[in-house]
C-alpha cells in the first residue's frame, strides 16, 4: 500500500488503476487456496449461482485487495 495512493483516491478509475498496481506488485500474495475457491463455486451452485472456477479466484483475490484498503485506510 506504501507508494500507493490511487488506491485511496475518491475517483472510481484512479481506485481501479491503484488496485491494478497493487496485484502487480503483490502477485502471488494474493493468490488465494485453490481448495476454497473450489468451496466456494460448491457453495455459490447451492445458493443458485453459476460461477466458474476463474471467478471465485477472482473474487477472493480483490476481497483480499478490498479488505487490506480499508484496513489502510481506517488506520492511516
Amino acid at each position: 500500500m506504501k507508494g500507493n495512493n490511487q488506491i485511496f483516491s475518491k475517483i472510481k478509475e484512479d481506485r481501479i488503476k491503484g488496485y491494478k498496481k497493487l496485484f502487480k506488485k503483490k502477485g502471488e500474495s494474493y493468490d488465494p487456496p485453490k481448495l476454497i475457491a473450489k468451496d466456494i463455486v460448491e457453495a455459490m451452485e447451492a445458493l443458485g449461482y453459476d460461477i466458474n472456477f476463474e471467478q471465485a479466484v477472482a473474487y477472493m483475490k480483490s476481497s483480499y485487495a478490498v479488505f487490506e484498503r480499508r484496513y489502510h485506510d481506517e488506520s492511516r
